[in-house]
C-alpha cells in the first residue's frame, strides 16, 4: 500500500496538535487531565446511570425501585428468553445514549474507546463463563451503507476470548428497529439470523456483543440461531439498555 506524503504530513500535524492542545471531554468539551483513563470529564461521568442492581437476573432490566435484590422480572418469568443472561454497562440516557448515536449514525469513532472502557468490567466477568465472543452482525446492505459494524468494533480487543467475527450472519435485510413497536420488532427480525459454520459454536458458550439492548428482540433471535447451531449457552453484553417501566 502506498501512503501519500500529504497523508503522512496530516497525521504528523494531528499528533503535534494533540501534544500541545488540552485533552477535551467528548461530551461537553471541558478540559480533561492527561492522566484521566478516558476523555470524559467527572461532571459528564457523573451523569451516567449505570445498569446496577437491583435488576432482572435474566434480561438485566434495571428496576425502578432501588431497593431489594436481583430477581426475575415478570416478562422473563412469563416468557423465558433463549439467552441465559443479558447485561448492559449503563442505562440508555445521557452520555451513553449520545455516544451510541454519534458512533453509529455520525461515524465518530472517537467514542469507541470510551464505550469499550465502559464495557470492560462486565466483559471480563462474563468472559470467565464463555468460550468465544462475537458481534451481532449487520446485513451486507446495511454494512455497506454505514461503513462499519459498531458491534464488531466494540467486541475487538474487549477480552482475550477468540473473536468469531463471521460466524453469526444476517440472512435477511430488515427495517431499522428504531421505527417499530415491540411486536413489530419481533416480527422484523424473525428468522433474520443464521450460523455460517455450526462447528464453530457447537458445544460452546457464546458471549454476544452489541451496542444497545431495547426490547431484546434481536438478542432473542441471535440466541435462537446460535442454539439451533449447537451453542450450549448464550450471554448478551451491550453498552446500554433502554429504560423500562
Amino acid at each position: 500500500m502506498i501512503i501519500h506524503p500529504l497523508s503522512q504530513l496530516k497525521r504528523l500535524s494531528l499528533t503535534i496538535l494533540e501534544f500541545f492542545l488540552p485533552r477535551l471531554c467528548l461530551f461537553c468539551g471541558a478540559a480533561v487531565g492527561e492522566k484521566a483513563r478516558m476523555a470524559v470529564c467527572p461532571e459528564c461521568e457523573g451523569k451516567i446511570q449505570w445498569a446496577a442492581s437491583p435488576r432482572c437476573l435474566c434480561c438485566g432490566k434495571v428496576f425502578a425501585s432501588r431497593e431489594g435484590e436481583d430477581r426475575m422480572c415478570g416478562s422473563c418469568q412469563q416468557e423465558p428468553p433463549p439467552f441465559r443472561q443479558a447485561r448492559a454497562a449503563a442505562v440508555y440516557d445521557g452520555p451513553p445514549a449520545e455516544a451510541i448515536k454519534r458512533l453509529k449514525f455520525n461515524r465518530q469513532l472517537a467514542y469507541l474507546p470510551v464505550m469499550q472502557e465502559w464495557l470492560k468490567p462486565l466483559a471480563l466477568v462474563m468472559a470467565e463463563q464463555a468460550d468465544l465472543i462475537m458481534p451481532v452482525p449487520l446485513h451486507p446492505r446495511r454494512l455497506k451503507s454505514r461503513g462499519f459494524n459498531q458491534a464488531l468494533l466494540l467486541a475487538q480487543g474487549l477480552t482475550a476470548l477468540p473473536l468469531a467475527r463471521d460466524t453469526l450472519i444476517r440472512v435477511r435485510h430488515t427495517r431499522p428497529q428504531v421505527e417499530l413497536s415491540p411486536k413489530e420488532r419481533r416480527e422484523n427480525v424473525k428468522g433474520a439470523f443464521a450460523v455460517s459454520r455450526p462447528e464453530r459454536v457447537k458445544g460452546k458458550r457464546v458471549l454476544l456483543v452489541d451496542d444497545l439492548f431495547t426490547t431484546g428482540a434481536t438478542a432473542r433471535e441471535c440466541a435462537r440461531a446460535l442454539q439451533k447451531a449447537g451453542a450450549v449457552q448464550v450471554d448478551i453484553l451491550t453498552v446500554a439498555r433502554t429504560k423500562q417501566d
